[in-house]
């Protein structure tokens, strides 16, 4: 029996040796077919230190543009797919099952308003799934903003708003923190992107596809490829920069190596090895020419475009028979590294990366050469910007500056209303509690969000598009609007009367001097109430203009709580078709308003109605002195009474052609929504000439001369206010005539005695100026191709030009492009009408016109009906001693970016209304002149309230010599409240400061000093052109209490 069962035992286990033997020869039939059919890879994140090893990050990516060629809800839904396939809802539904099915496997994402919509869909399950992926580095987050937004055409107040927007979402759901830029698309880059939007927002590192074809040339022969950027010399430090898609010019896969079902490249799955072998020593040729462009041994693979992963599991899986197969291959000895890299690199190592981790390396690199002592080259300093843009000869991508500027212009309006908005939301009034836990103002902020979007405030999405984009606007504004009129209503007004206040509201177009309110109260001779509020943090006064519908004599008076009340200057004159009654606020607090009556005294005939008109010479406002040297050409002299300075100026208008090839013999480069190309590269201006000038006396607060033209589509006005250092020139174009099948490109252009010496200066994001030079680039010999086009430049607050003796600068309304193309001169391109398109992408032209676009194909054929669109705007112009630019618009700059707010109510006549306050502000002490208010937001309902503010200061080393100086502010003095925490933040508010100073990347040795930090009596220093985030709590439990 014991010999049995001991031959038993013997043979059991001869069975479970013969089941492991078999077992293990399963295990390594599956993983060798695994192998060949590229489901297991090498682990993510495998990077090897040793010198002789590249590194091949594989990175898969997805450009979610958010609006475009589609509309948002198009482009997420997958909807018409006539004009684009695109569905992101299942990039992101596949993309999550891909990595789920494979943990060696990455993603990287941006779009945050896609993101979120995908994430309110999602289940508790897929919620925790998506949460751990995150966690373990899997699915990354670049950027973090609502949108990848422009560059160019947009106002530092609407990137920084986006990106939060985009991080509070991230901090919330994921307690995530983006901490590397990705700016794939847009068309050109700022140096406030390299300086406010990566370094003061915490991103060690910043990624971009587009920059000129000429310096990308340079850049691949020198090996610049990727390098350190530290674009101001006030704020900040260096971050690194690279650029994307294989150094090619966009941020693509390398060629022959997209993946994804939209692409016509071959797919890697069910190839023999022999098709493998040639597929893989293509794409090591490709690495190899990649790797000679930069200046260590990591390279990063971005492996997606625009839209790509519907299918995720197809991209990924001959993703991964592409990282295995080349291991492999390698390790075989089939492909020889050494002799194909010519001793460079002994091996490849390739694996799933992200760019976090790419960034990490480079820096861990740049560590190992200093303790090695090592002499490879360094890494090179950039401080210029990547402005102007072109991607061959005669294609400027510098249109797009000025593209359908009356949504640019929109967009501002919407942006500073947000801003005055959050002021408003944040005054603490317990019988609004219930309304103010509904986020009123998310609608604006998400639609200003995707405004933001490099397609959107750019100006080059399809018609249909742009319309959506002022859909949303407009929704977002009438829901603030209403709820900021709702709370000023009740701060001011006593509800509990029987007095009935009607329709108080926002008069939102006050540019075009119509206010729906005003206008039908005023023909029914009811009392006006106005409430003029003030969003910066500084005292100022400003001239109103009301529309009133009944022609007469009005009288303004500033209400007190006491009931009585002080006549202020006013004058109601008859402009076109509309009656206006102009009065000076006085002082106005700061981020604070006053209210004013308006009555009805007396009636007018026609005839004293109208404003009297005489032929213009000369108008003074006590501060600059305007006089006319040459009548019929509208020359005149700008006398500065503050500094003595004189400056000539002679104000025209005129145009451009657009090129357009059909009119040509050969196909060549349009003029179109992105590119501007005149008909001939060194084209003259087509002048449009004055043909009457009149001089119009409003009041003693304003006076204007009205310029007329030999055309109907041009009105201009220029206006000087009383004690204003600045002349307002308030233009109206269009409908831009197309008869004759010739687009046009409006320029108006300022001609003045100052020598620039071919020097101009363009402000960047409304923050830092920089310097231009025609004709020029500061980092490489440029070969002008396009003499005109080529030298506009962005401008979204201002431009300006100086000599030793005086200096002449232009404040804008909006973003436009602008340039310097003779000495004393700036032209500003103002409106675009344009009958081609430019072969970028849009497939459409830029021809704006007030009627509807038909369906687009097969549908329709998108022709455009009704006349051109008529647009509005303004330029302040300034002028001063020499090299006093910079300081003379930035005096304006702040102003003309938040012009005062005007609510308007009405009561019948001679009715008692009673107020609760006639006046209120938020700060109780007012911000140094040289500081701006940039964001007080409240967070929370309750009584320890937490805020976010940022103060920025508006001056720059060696700009003004006091404004310039470094401020001290005790952050106590400015409420009302007690400061019961305050914490420093950065640029987005969600990190500390403290956690990121600890963190950050080291480069290279900041020159621009830290200075975060707060004394126990919450006093701050804020150094030249720095903007400071911080967290405040605020105690307001006394107010709640009876």
């Amino acid at each position: 029996r014991k010999i049995i069962r001991i031959i038993t035992m013997l043979l059991s286990s001869y069975a479970a040796l013969k089941l492991v033997i078999v077992s293990l020869c399963f295990i390594l039939f599956v993983q060798r077919l695994c192998l060949v059919q590229g489901n297991l890879v090498t682990p993510q994140f495998s990077a090897s230190s040793e010198a002789k090893v590249l590194n091949v990050h594989v990175v898969p990516h997805t450009h979610d543009d958010v609006g475009w060629l589609k509309t948002v809800e198009q482009y997420y839904y997958g909807f018409n797919k006539t004009i684009q396939r695109a569905h992101v809802q299942a990039i992101l539904d596949s993309t999550i099952a891909a990595l789920l099915r494979n943990p060696n496997r990455t993603f990287t994402y941006v779009e945050q308003r896609f993101f979120s919509m995908w994430w309110k869909e999602q289940s508790e399950e897929t919620k925790e799934e998506t949460r751990t992926l995150v966690s373990e580095d899997r699915f990354t987050f670049v950027n973090g903003g609502w949108c990848m937004h422009d560059e160019a055409a947009t106002h530092f107040m609407g990137m920084i708003d986006q990106t939060t927007l985009g991080h509070s979402f991230l901090l919330r759901e994921f307690g995530f923190v983006p901490t590397v830029g990705w700016q794939l698309d847009p068309f050109g880059h700022s140096s406030s992107q390299a300086s406010y939007m990566t370094s003061l927002m915490g991103f060690d590192s910043l990624f971009f596809g587009r920059i000129d074809y000429q310096d990308r040339q340079i850049r691949l022969q020198s090996q610049e490829c990727e390098g350190l950027w530290d674009a101001s010399p006030n704020i900040g430090g260096p971050v690194f920069w690279g650029l994307s898609g294989s150094y090619g010019g966009n941020y693509g896969p390398p060629q022959g190596f997209c993946f994804d079902t939209s692409c016509n490249d071959d797919l890697l799955v069910g190839l023999d090895d022999a098709h493998l072998l040639a597929k893989i020593n293509d794409l090591i040729l490709r690495i190899k020419d990649q790797s000679k462009s930069t200046k260590d041994n990591h390279i990063m693979l971005t492996m997606g475009e625009d839209f790509n992963y519907e299918n995720a599991e197809v991209y990924m899986k001959n993703m991964d028979i592409m990282i295995d197969k080349l291991l492999t291959f390698q390790n075989s000895k089939k492909i020889d590294v050494h002799s194909i890299f010519e001793g460079k690199f002994e091996s490849i190592n390739i694996f799933y990366s992200n760019p976090v981790y790419y960034t990490k390396q480079k820096v861990a690199k740049k560590k190992r050469n200093r303790s090695n002592k090592d002499v490879s080259p360094k890494w090179s300093l950039k401080t210029d910007d990547f402005f102007p843009y072109a991607d061959q000869e005669h294609a400027y991508w510098t249109g797009y500056f000025t593209s359908r500027t009356a949504f640019k212009h929109f967009e501002r309006v919407a942006s500073s209303f947000l801003m005055s908005a959050r002021q408003i939301e944040s005054y603490f009034l317990p019988a609004m509690d219930n309304m103010e836990v509904t986020q009123p103002l998310f609608s604006l902020d998400d639609a200003l969000g995707v405004a933001q979007h490099h397609d959107a405030v750019s100006g080059t999405a399809k018609q249909h598009v742009a319309d959506d984009y002022s859909k949303r606007l407009q929704n977002g504004m009438d829901k603030a609007a209403s709820y900021v009129a709702t709370k000023i209503r009740r701060i001011i007004f006593d509800e509990s009367s029987k007095t009935t206040l009607k329709k108080f509201s926002f008069c939102q177009l006050l540019n075009e001097t119509i206010c729906d309110v005003s206008e039908s109260a005023g023909e029914r001779g009811e009392d006006l109430y106005i409430v003029v509020y003030n969003g910066l943090a500084s005292s100022r006064s400003a001239v109103m203009a009301v529309s009133v519908g009944l022609l007469g004599t009005y009288e303004v008076s500033r209400v007190s709580k006491s009931g009585d009340s002080s006549i202020v200057p006013s004058k109601s004159v008859r402009s076109n078709d509309k009656v206006l009654v102009y009065f000076s606020t006085g002082d106005l607090p700061p981020t604070g308003a006053l209210t004013f009556k308006l009555t009805l005294k007396t009636s007018l005939t026609e005839e004293q109605r109208s404003l009297r008109s005489q032929q213009a010479m000369s108008l003074t406002n006590g501060v600059l002195t305007l006089q006319y040297q040459n009548f019929s050409a509208g020359a005149f002299r700008l006398f500065n009474h503050l500094d003595g300075s004189e400056v000539d100026i002679l104000q025209r208008w005129g145009y451009y052609t657009s090129f357009h090839s059909k009119n040509r013999t050969v196909r060549e480069q349009n003029s179109g929504a992105y590119i501007f190309r005149p008909s001939e590269s060194t084209e003259k201006m087509h002048i449009i000439e004055a043909t009457n000038i009149t001089r119009r006396e409003i009041s003693d607060l304003v006076v204007e001369i009205k310029i007329e033209y030999e055309v109907p589509w041009i009105e201009n006005y220029l206006r000087l206010y009383k004690g204003k250092s600045y002349v307002e020139v308030d233009y109206k174009i269009g409908p831009v005539p197309i008869e004759d099948g010739v687009g046009k490109e409006i320029i108006t252009q300022y001609m003045c005695d100052v020598e620039n010496n071919g020097i101009f200066y363009t402000d960047s994001n409304g923050r830092e100026f920089q310097k231009r030079v025609r004709s020029s680039r500061p980092t490489w010999k440029l070969n002008e191709t396009e003499p005109i086009a080529g030298n506009f430049y962005p401008v979204n607050g201002a431009i300006y030009m100086e000599d030793s003796d005086k200096s002449f600068g232009i404040v804008t309304d909006r973003s436009v492009g602008a340039s310097s193309l003779f000495d004393g001169s700036i032209s500003m391109m103002l409106q675009r009408r344009i009958l081609a398109d430019d072969g970028r992408g849009v497939g459409e032209p830029l021809n704006e016109t007030d009627g509807c676009v038909t369906p687009y194909p097969p549908h329709g054929d998108a022709t455009r009906h009704g006349e051109g669109v008529i647009i509005r705007g303004k330029h302040l112009l300034v002028t001063g001693l020499g090299s006093s630019g910079a300081s003379i618009t930035r005096q304006q700059m702040d102003g003309a970016f938040s012009e005062p707010l005007l609510f308007v109510g009405s009561a019948d006549r001679g009715e008692n209304v009673l107020f609760r306050q006639t006046s209120f502000l938020l700060l109780q002490s007012a911000l140094p002149e040289n500081v701006m208010l940039v964001t007080f937001q409240r967070l929370n309902h309750e009584s320890t309230a937490l805020f976010l503010l940022r103060l920025g200061h508006q001056y720059a080393k060696d700009e003004h010599s006091e404004l310039s100086k470094p401020v001290t502010i005790d952050l106590q003095s400015l409420f009302g409240f007690k400061i019961v925490d305050c914490v420093e933040k950065t640029l987005s508010g969600n990190r500390n400061v403290e956690d990121w100073l600890r963190d950050r990347l080291d480069w290279a040795r900041w020159k621009k000093e830290d200075n975060y930090n707060i004394s126990r009596e919450h006093i701050i220093i804020l150094n030249p052109m720095e903007i400071r985030t911080f967290h405040l709590k605020l105690d307001l439990s006394w107010l709640s209490k009876p």
